[in-house]
């Protein structure tokens, strides 16, 4: 691992203060691909391209109108030029002490162990893999065995969500409790291993056992969506009412998300424009937060799925698939007591 420089020293003071020396050390090494130019995973170019991370970013759309509205590192002279091309060389100005790089490959099933190999994290858009649900969980089983950790965003106006898998995650130290002595004897910081379900058992979770488990109708909808284009449903937001009729008649799941007016059928809608600036804007800082805690291996991560919803301000943690109930083993030696007291 490469030693930090002065140069960057002087630059990352104030990270160095914050996380160490190990942690900014393994944040200057690390190499992260984010694969779709999109809503959330705009900012998390810029929040980690500043926390010293280098990126590849890999789309291979050209820019609309649109994308020029929404990215701040595109420019009207970049209409019908590829996004990932024009953005790279913008997000490089943000920290010259880092590599930032582009690609204009289009998604290949037959090359995704090329294309996630070598990265320490890999970050995707759901527009960039065409809306397919099926795709994702391709790219995650091949980051669990390159030993990358995978990461999913969606959004919907209001609504932005992202989905982690960092595979068997070990945490090997915690960040000091705001306000706590410096300097005093301290123990040393024991590893915890946190268990995180592939992307394939996340999408075994149907909607009807999202409500059973008392999730957050934004949680909820986000299942339908994936349930929906996963039968066959049309990626369009001309499928609105189909999707209304699936939700009632086939999963009989009809969430009322809050600030969502209309129903499912105006929020399907919503899954096919980039979200609110604010909104991008949260779960973006959140999701970088994530990928510095996999690459650091600082502080617990959030286990696995995360919902932000602008109109209730609140961001929502779950683990879906729930984690099942671990029976705890008695010794023998307790059991002979309890009998014993029973009599």
């Amino acid at each position: 691992m490469a030693a930090i420089s002065g140069d960057q020293v002087a630059v990352y003071d104030r990270q160095l203060r914050l996380w160490g020396v190990q942690a900014q050390t393994r944040l200057l090494n690390a190499k992260v691909l984010v694969w779709g130019l999109e809503g959330v995973t705009v900012e998390v170019c810029k929040n980690l391209v500043l926390a010293g991370v280098s990126l590849t970013i890999r789309d291979h759309r050209l820019a609309s109108a649109a994308d020029v509205g929404f990215n701040y590192f595109l420019r009207p002279d970049d209409l019908g030029k590829p996004r990932s091309t024009c953005a790279a060389s913008r997000v490089q100005e943000m920290n010259p002490l880092c590599k930032v790089s582009s690609s204009e490959a289009p998604v290949d099933q037959g090359t995704l162990s090329e294309s996630v190999k070598g990265f320490d994290v890999v970050i995707t858009g759901l527009g960039v893999l065409g809306f397919d649900f099926d795709k994702a969980a391709m790219i995650d089983a091949t980051c669990r065995e390159a030993g990358a950790c995978f990461m999913l965003t969606v959004s919907a106006g209001e609504l932005a969500f992202f989905f982690s898998d960092l595979n068997e995650h070990v945490m090997q130290e915690r960040s000091a409790a705001q306000g706590a002595e410096q300097g005093g004897p301290t123990k040393p910081p024991e590893a915890e291993t946190f268990s995180f379900p592939s992307f394939s058992e996340w999408l075994t979770c149907t909607p009807e056992m999202l409500k059973q488990q008392k999730c957050d109708a934004s949680f909820q909808l986000i299942a339908l969506f994936a349930s929906f284009l996963r039968s066959g449903g049309k990626a369009s937001a001309s499928a609105a009412s189909d999707f209304e009729a699936y939700c009632r008649d086939s999963a009989k799941c009809l969430p009322d998300v809050d600030g969502i007016e209309g129903g499912v059928k105006q929020a399907f809608g919503h899954f096919f424009v980039e979200p609110l600036i604010h909104v991008a804007s949260v779960l973006g800082g959140l999701l970088s937060q994530e990928v510095i805690k996999a690459i650091t291996r600082k502080d617990p991560p959030l286990v696995n799925s995360v919902c932000f919803n602008a109109h209730t301000c609140a961001g929502l943690v779950e683990r879906l698939p729930a984690a099942k109930a671990v029976v705890k083993k008695r010794k023998a030696e307790e059991e002979v007591a309890d009998v014993l007291d029973d009599d």
